[in-house]
């Protein structure tokens, strides 16, 4: 027999199929365990094959909810603003208190965690415009809210935006030393940034 294709017969592409219904797994799935991968290994270890392999389904069934591997990363980055900044705020302001009590408590959530993934998620803005856009507009929330808070516990305009730019270089500066710190070091150094944030 020739190997050749007979016209009448349809052309499949078989490197999209899958086994079963594509639609069963939501995308949610993958972004959440894309979320998971980037959280241990950065930008780098969020790849279709490993992610495929994990959820147990062909690759194809990724391609029926995303464009591309960059829509993917694109949903995560949604997620961790979502998961690291809007929630961050909403809890702590039904976390109720003073501003002060807001301004503290919120700077010692911001320093209970070890900071990889802060870090992983900037050093990934570093060559990706996008992901930079994303993290300058978290930037500009996070430091919003803290001046916010600042101005509400009795702190000049003026001061309360300066000083909410420096606290936040120096809580991100937290993650950037040589040496490792403990949480309940930086906890401690977050209660001294709060003193000092309302100092007169």
């Amino acid at each position: 027999m020739e190997d050749v294709l007979d016209d009448r017969m349809p052309i499949v592409n078989t490197y999209c199929m899958v086994t079963s219904d594509p639609s069963h797994l939501d995308p949610n799935a993958w972004v959440s365990a894309a979320y998971e991968m980037f959280e241990k290994g950065g930008v780098s270890a969020v790849r279709v094959d490993p992610l495929a392999k994990r959820l147990g389904i062909t690759r194809g069934s990724f391609y029926w909810h995303f464009k591309n591997r960059a829509a993917l990363l694109h949903a995560l980055l949604d997620r961790w603003v979502a998961r690291e900044t809007d929630r961050v705020i909403e809890e702590n302001e039904q976390g109720g208190g003073t501003a002060s009590d807001r301004l503290r408590r919120l700077l010692r959530t911001c320093a209970s965690e070890d900071g990889r993934l802060e870090m992983s998620v900037r050093e990934w803005a570093v060559g990706d415009a996008d992901a930079r856009e994303i993290v300058r507009g978290v930037d500009e929330t996070r430091i919003a809210y803290m001046a916010e808070l600042s101005r509400k516990a009795g702190t000049q305009k003026s001061d309360a935006d300066a000083r909410s730019r420096v606290a936040y270089v120096a809580w991100l500066g937290l993650y950037t030393g040589i040496a490792p710190t403990t949480t309940e070091q930086r906890i401690a150094d977050m209660d001294q940034l709060h003193r000092m944030m309302l100092s007169v």
